[in-house]
């Protein structure tokens, strides 16, 4: 299954039986038309049928919409390397990105002793995951991938 479909599992479950029936959708009246836009979104992931994209800005509730492109990028990015480029990155609340101090200081809410000099040495060695990007020589990772590499460590330790 492709990492897009999953997303939308996830912020939708009620929909599986709709995506993974053998024909077309017979019995979907019971859909909202934003639930038949997801639908008709993952069975393009799964099965590469037809999608209109403009039933992405007639159908879907307009506070899904980036949800749903995020899943299209995903899809054409991760899903089957159609793309060669690089992901763009899409910042789109500067919390999400962490300085060596911020991830230092995240480390330390999941229960490390960390410090930003520590945060340093560990990024020199290869012992952090590789920064989402460099700004005027400083380091910034997206909080997810720290999250992760925390997640990860947490699971070592165990």
């Amino acid at each position: 299954m492709k990492k897009a479909t999953t997303n939308i599992f996830d912020n939708f479950p009620n929909l599986e039986d709709y995506i993974f029936e053998n024909e077309k959708i017979t019995d979907a009246s019971k859909l909202t038309q934003h639930e038949k836009a997801m639908v008709s979104l993952a069975r393009f992931f799964e099965f590469n049928e037809a999608f209109d994209l403009n039933q992405l800005f007639r159908e879907v509730d307009p506070e899904w919409i980036p949800f749903a492109l995020d899943q299209l990028q995903t899809y054409f990015y991760e899903d089957t390397y159609l793309t060669k480029k690089q992901k763009p990155l899409m910042i789109k609340d500067s919390a999400d990105l962490l300085n060596q101090t911020a991830f230092a200081e995240l480390m330390n809410a999941h229960g490390f002793n960390m410090n930003s000099k520590k945060i340093h040495m560990h990024r020199k060695r290869g012992k952090l995951p590789k920064e989402t990007l460099v700004i005027s020589g400083h380091p910034y990772w997206l909080k997810e991938e720290a999250e992760r590499y925390i997640a990860a460590s947490q699971k070592a330790d165990d």
